[in-house]
């Protein structure tokens, strides 16, 4: 999780950008990394977690990464960027 807002630190620091869609990606993907690692030590935060994992479509994160590297397989930034 702590690499995942580094690697997004470190490349958003950078000269070039990389394309919104692909920022939004990398947070969305790192918010479901957090709340996959979430106890849900009780009925409540288990519901929390189940909506924050619904809300983030976490279930579809692979899917969405494919669809992002065909989309992006001419740019090297995108696809390092997509590395876990």
């Amino acid at each position: 999780m702590i690499v995942a807002y580094w690697v997004t630190a470190v490349l958003a620091s950078a000269t070039v950008q990389l394309p919104h869609d692909v920022e939004a990606f990398l947070d969305r993907r790192a918010q479901c990394e957090h709340w996959a690692g979430e106890e849900p030590y009780d009925g409540p935060r288990a519901r929390e977690i189940e909506v924050a994992v619904q809300q983030l479509r976490c279930n579809s994160l692979e899917e969405d990464e494919s669809r992002m590297r065909l989309r992006y397989k001419r740019n090297q930034l995108v696809i390092k960027a997509l590395e876990p």
